[in-house]
Order: C-alpha cells, then structure tokens, then sequence
C-alpha cells in the first residue's frame, strides 16, 4: 500500500509518501517560510511526484495538539483529500508523531502552541496517561507532583520552557531523538500500525493549547 501522510501542527507543514511495497524510498517534503502554510497542497504534490491521488491506500493527518492555524489547514487538506479520493484517513497525534513507538518507561512528550504555552503527555508504567496544557510554570508544577525529586525525566519534542522549570523543581529534563526528519513522514508510519477506522470527518482536532486542565486518559 502506498500512504501519504500530512502534518501542520509541529512546524512548517510538512508531507510524506511511503510505499509499503518499496517500490521507491520514502519521500518527504515541507513548506516554509511565511507562505508555509499555502503552499502546503505544493508539498503535497512534490512527494507525489506525478503519481495520481487515487494510487494512493490511505492518507494520516497529525491531529495536534500544536500551532492552531496550522493543525486545522492541514486537517482541512487531509480530509479533502481523503473524501475525493475516497480513502481512509486516519488521524495521528503530536504525541505519538513524537515519542517513537518503542519508548518504554517513565517519560514525557513536548509540543508546543502560542507562545508560552506548552502541552504535555507523561507516561509512566502501570499508570494512566497525563496529559495537560498550561503555562511553563503550570506544567511544571504538575508534573513535579507526580514524578520524584532528583530524577531523570526523558523526554521527547520541544521541552524549551518547561525544562529550566522543572529543573528548578528538582526534576532534570533528558531530551531524546525522536526518530524522524519530518513530522508528516513519523505520523503516516504510526498509522500503518491502525487496524480499523472511520470515516474521514471523524477524525477530530486536539487543541489543547484552547484550554489549561488536565487531563487523564487511558493508556493505548
């Protein structure tokens, strides 16, 4: 199967085309600058490469959290597409964009909004997830209350802010790789692991910079 992927809320809109079959190599393409995000359908069409829409399986879309604007262009290209080529689509969060799929232990993932603002998640083993978006104190604050003083906290995506917060916390922040050059291309390689999904306008946005509580959910 041939899958496009497609992300705007992690940076510059970024796209991914991967042929499950290795046909050719994963291509990958971004747009940025102060146009980025109307040139979004060029990225798109440069990993495609002249290789008609309807060739492709499935398409997956970063569902945010992340930069507002962005999250929602992208979602309205990924959907319009999906539905006039009538593929599935399946939406992948920042959270899972950022933290590869072999991550194991106690960690955390970054991603950020509006300026000052941060979301994270925190994953720790037999527990449910954390997740919360708030002011760099705030989350600070929170996270300290849940993890010991003096630990090592790994984490993924952009920690700026937070970190120097929860260290003075006690708490040091151990940033990790995330495994992929662009957001589009780590997204549309977590969806092939999606044994079902719905219909195209199901797929919802994250905004979670829109609000400060927490959130607990279970874990996937």
């Amino acid at each position: 199967m041939i899958r496009l992927g497609i992300d705007g809320a992690l940076g510059p809109f970024s796209a991914a085309l991967v042929d499950d079959d290795r046909a050719f190599p994963a291509r990958v393409a971004s747009a940025s600058g102060k146009d980025a995000l109307e040139r979004g359908l060029r990225a798109i069409d440069d990993v495609l490469a002249g290789l008609p829409l309807e060739a492709v399986g499935m398409l997956a879309v970063g569902t945010g959290p992340g930069s507002f604007t962005g999250l929602r262009i992208a979602l309205s290209y990924a959907k319009s597409l999906a539905v006039a080529a009538a593929r599935p689509l399946i939406g992948v969060s920042s959270y899972d964009a950022l933290e590869p799929p072999d991550a194991a232990g106690t960690r955390a993932t970054f991603v950020h909004g509006r300026a000052g603002i941060a979301c994270v998640r925190l994953r720790v083993a037999g527990e449910r997830d954390f997740m919360m978006c708030g002011t760099y104190e705030a989350l600070a604050d929170a996270l300290a209350a849940k993890l010991d003083a003096g630990s090592t906290l790994p984490s993924f995506g952009a920690a700026e802010g937070v970190a120097p917060a929860l260290g003075e916390r006690g708490i040091i922040v151990l940033g990790m790789p995330t495994g992929a050059d662009l957001p589009a291309l780590a997204i549309v390689r977590r969806a092939a692991g999606v044994a079902s999904w719905g219909a195209a306008h199901a797929v919802v946005a994250d905004y979670g910079e829109a609000h400060y509580a927490a959130r607990s959910m279970p874990p996937p």
